[in-house]
């Protein structure tokens, strides 16, 4: 089947339609909600899907995606053109290679012919393009997707396209997370494809924008915060240098991403004026956000910890972010350098805190920070964005949902943090899904297991231990290790001493090194059949540690099938499980590294904060 993405452009869009119409099913995805676009479609006999909004080319590819019921994909962009013998023979290279994902044919542009194979983006890339020695790089790690036959089996092993690639940069992440997963890409020189280039993308300044804004998200996403601000000083050092030193078109766009890259290309992007096109760069007026944060807690568990990555990732960017709640010992601790913070163990002292903090936006966590802010916009009015953490409803008892119903009326999004949190919160939400930074990949050489969560009911603590017991692993020199705090720990070590292992396990309470002791643990044992997200999780599979997990609530969205899941309360089908992954390192290790590659494919920390902005935007926009 192919997909088409169009925005526009129907002339151009029959002429991609007519080479394709008598080789395959064509579905048209049409961000541009043009009936000039649907006239044409119908026209050529071909599937017209209507999003209601623009996508991006990313979504728009899912969109069809989901209607291949698994087949083989042709990605077409309307600006492309492709004979039906040209598309037999991408077929026919496809299927001549198991191990193929995806294959892509030569082009031909208005100029002649165009590179279609690339080496991917790196920071060490950026830093030999800027020293002219860019000829070193000629490795063929991914091809462009203006023409693109997927591989229907690839597609059900690495997932859809990313959709925070709004525009470009969305194919290269695809075939990166492929590649990774021992998939491989092909060119076929016998095949020829025309294509216009940009013959959708509008204004230049535009495109430039939007190309190297996906090529920072790539970036971030594979590299990190400290390989983005290496490709960006190299990209600020070679764009300068060929600014001062080239003529014409070349200067020109040279010093329009010296530019994009001082201001910062996502930056750049986010401050779009609206239906004009135009692109705050350097000199134009400030794009920073000022954003106060609000849990209103004495402690510190893992809400606190995910309120200070994002506040700290915010603030490296250039924003303005302050903290109100959470053990300011621990808070203090944890976020980054000037960022302000204020205690706030109740309500009324949060609101006191919030009515004097100077922020234009308010960002509340749980039932009590949502009625601080209600309390402090009687004096001061300010948007509102909240983000459900727990998959039920707000408030307790009758009394508390009818009050919280009145202080969470002046919210203006309510964010989910996994699927299973959206369809518990009663109500419109927005799925942002929960993320963390990536982390060191652990040796996975120590023999232990590791729990680490709250001892409470709601957790299963006893589930994991019975499991422990079960799998006889600390007959064999493993241990357990329990990290964490709560109502059941004097039960549970009498648990332990019933089921005669207490020589194999360790109560270590509450660790505030939890990357150190992630580090020496091999797998993570995580017994919560409904757990919200998981950050203790996720950040396990940000180390590459081996996890088993209950096959319920948010462990279906991050371990998934890159884990080992097993029926919530089956101790021994837990217990074989650790027990699989104890005798085979081999296994261990490629379920590490699976659900490594799956947390920054999905739960990266720059990602989440790339939703996280463009969402404050959105909601001071429509304020």
């Amino acid at each position: 089947m192919a997909v088409v993405v169009a925005y526009g452009a129907p002339e151009l869009l029959d002429l991609c339609l007519g080479g394709l119409e008598q080789a395959v099913p064509v579905v048209v995805v049409d961000n541009s909600s043009n009936q000039a676009v649907c006239d044409v479609a119908d026209r050529h006999g071909a599937t017209y899907v209507d999003p209601g909004s623009n996508l991006g080319f990313a979504g728009g590819v899912n969109i069809g995606i989901a209607r291949a019921e698994g087949h083989h994909v042709l990605l077409v962009n309307p600006d492309a053109v492709i004979t039906p013998t040209g598309i037999a023979g991408l077929v026919a290279a496809l299927e001549a290679d198991p191990r193929v994902a995806v294959v892509a044919p030569a082009q031909s542009g208005p100029d002649g012919p165009a590179r279609v194979a690339w080496p991917f983006p790196t920071p060490s890339g950026a830093w030999l393009e800027a020293a002219g020695l860019s000829r070193l790089r000629q490795s063929t790690d991914f091809v462009i997707g203006s023409v693109l036959l997927i591989r229907a089996e690839a597609i059900a092993d690495v997932g859809p396209f990313d959709d925070a690639f709004f525009l470009y940069a969305e194919e290269t992440d695809w075939q990166r997370r492929a590649t990774s997963r021992g998939w491989r890409t092909r060119l076929e020189s016998d095949v020829t494809a025309a294509h216009v280039g940009a013959g959708t993308g509008g204004d230049p300044v535009a495109r430039e924008t939007h190309f190297q804004a996906s090529h920072e998200r790539y970036i971030r996403k594979h590299h990190g915060s400290v390989g983005w601000w290496s490709y960006r000083t190299a990209q600020l050092i070679g764009n300068s240098a060929r600014a001062a030193l080239r003529q014409g078109d070349d200067r020109h766009a040279a010093g329009l991403r010296m530019r994009l890259y001082w201001t910062g290309p996502l930056r750049a992007e986010a401050a779009f004026d609206g239906p004009s096109g135009h692109v705050a760069i350097a000199g134009d007026q400030p794009s920073h956000l000022r954003v106060v944060h609000v849990v209103v807690t004495d402690g510190f568990a893992g809400v606190e910890r995910y309120i200070c990555q994002v506040a700290s990732g915010l603030s490296a960017r250039g924003h303005d972010i302050s903290v109100i709640g959470g053990a300011p010992d621990r808070m203090t601790g944890e976020l980054a350098d000037g960022i302000p913070h204020r205690q706030a163990a109740s309500v009324i002292e949060a609101a006191r805190a919030l009515a004097e903090t100077d922020a234009d936006l308010v960002h509340v966590h749980m039932t009590s920070a949502e009625a601080a802010s209600f309390l402090a916009g009687l004096r001061r009015r300010r948007p509102v964005v909240a983000t459900r953490h727990f998959a039920s409803g707000r408030g307790t008892g009758w009394r508390n949902r009818m009050l919280a119903q009145v202080t969470a009326a002046p919210i203006a999004h309510d964010i989910a943090i996994s699927s299973y949190v959206a369809a518990a919160a009663g109500g419109p939400t927005i799925l942002i899904p929960n993320a963390v930074e990536d982390r060191p990949q652990a040796s996975l050489r120590d023999p232990q297991v590791l729990m680490l969560q709250r001892l409470d009911v709601e957790k299963a603590p006893e589930v994991g231990i019975r499991a422990w017991a079960a799998s006889g692993l600390g007959t064999r020199g493993w241990r357990l290790v329990i990290a964490g705090n709560g109502i059941l720990a004097p039960a549970l070590r009498t648990l332990v001493h019933d089921l005669d292992c207490q020589d194999s396990v360790e109560f270590a309470g509450l660790v505030a090194d939890t990357d150190g002791l992630l580090a020496s643990t091999s797998i993570l044992l995580a017994p919560a059949p409904a757990e919200p997200f998981g950050l203790a999780v996720t950040e396990a599979m940000a180390h590459g540690v081996a996890i088993v997990a209950a096959a319920g609530g948010g462990h279906l969205e991050t371990v998934a099938d890159a884990g080992v899941l097993f029926p919530p309360g089956d101790v021994e089908a837990a217990g074989q499980a650790l027990i699989d992954l104890a005798d085979d390192p081999g296994r261990l290790r490629a379920v590490g590294a699976a659900l490594r590659q799956r947390q920054r494919d999905w739960f990266a920390m720059p990602l989440h904060i790339d939703r996280l902005e463009a969402l404050y935007r959105d909601t001071l926009a429509g304020n």
